[in-house]
């Protein structure tokens, strides 16, 4: 029964990741046009299909744990060219060095000896951990965002290296690090800059609704509703950090916790 319920878990993981980034697609990251643009990748679903074999006592050598991972090697190089250049942008030297170390090596990981990957994979859990510490004390919007958009790809790649490498103690633990970098960056990238809006015309109930600015100077407006009801401001938080790494911590926060760590 474990067993199959290991397999049910990371046959639902690819099929809704695998749409997104085919591992046959290399070619299609996000052209520059001056801009860091990242490539949409639905780690969240690569990261639980690993994690939840593993938590649910699946092995390193399983075939289905060996698929997943490949999944994760796939999408890493078809975004490496973004991740790189996000990388980059990292304030924190340290951060930046490892994330983007990790980033170049991973798609050697089946070339590594289990020794070796073993301790390649403690390695880039010690980045993780330093990206995590790093985005929960960092407090400039610009410097959250830019780990914001590395650190999907980053505990992807921890979270399938230490699977690979037969590691699955503290694979929880990487999760939970996950949620709460996860959580930072959902939080300081939540617009400050909202207003409450109204408009009152004779004959017809007052009508209200949210306007938000972004720290990056996006806007956004949630729907309009007519008094007695009051307009949902997340829908106007939400609208104007389109463009920013808010929303795919957000999505990913639910699927995240859904492994009950």
């Amino acid at each position: 029964m474990r067993k199959r319920l290991r397999n049910c878990l990371i046959a639902a993981g690819l099929a809704v990741a695998v749409t997104v980034v085919p591992a046959a697609a290399p070619a299609q990251a996000a052209p520059r046009t001056g801009e860091v643009r990242a490539m949409v990748v639905d780690w969240a679903s690569l990261v639980v299909a690993v994690a939840g074999h593993l938590l649910s006592g699946g092995g390193s050598e399983d075939a289905s744990l060996k698929a997943a991972v490949q999944q994760i090697v796939a999408a890493v190089e078809a975004a490496k060219n973004d991740i790189i250049a996000h990388t980059d942008l990292i304030a924190s030297a340290e951060v930046q060095a490892c994330a983007r170390q990790h980033t170049i090596e991973f798609a050697d990981i089946e070339n590594m000896s289990n020794t070796v990957r073993q301790l390649w994979a403690q390695n880039a859990t010690g980045c993780a951990t330093l990206a995590t510490a790093y985005v929960t004390t960092v407090q400039t919007p610009q410097a959250v965002d830019n780990i914001g958009h590395v650190l999907p790809s980053l505990f992807a790649i921890v979270i399938a290296a230490r699977g690979r490498a037969g590691l699955s103690n503290g694979i929880n633990l990487v999760i939970q690090d996950q949620i709460r970098s996860y959580d930072a960056v959902v939080t300081k990238l939540t617009p400050t800059d909202c207003v409450k809006k109204g408009l009152k015309e004779p004959g017809y109930p007052r009508e209200k609704w949210w306007e938000c600015t972004a720290y990056n100077g996006d806007w956004g407006q949630s729907q309009w509703v007519t008094a007695p009801a009051e307009p949902v401001r997340a829908q106007a938080e939400n609208s104007a950090t389109r463009n920013t790494s808010r929303p795919s911590a957000l999505s990913a926060l639910p699927q995240l916790r859904s492994l009950g760590v």
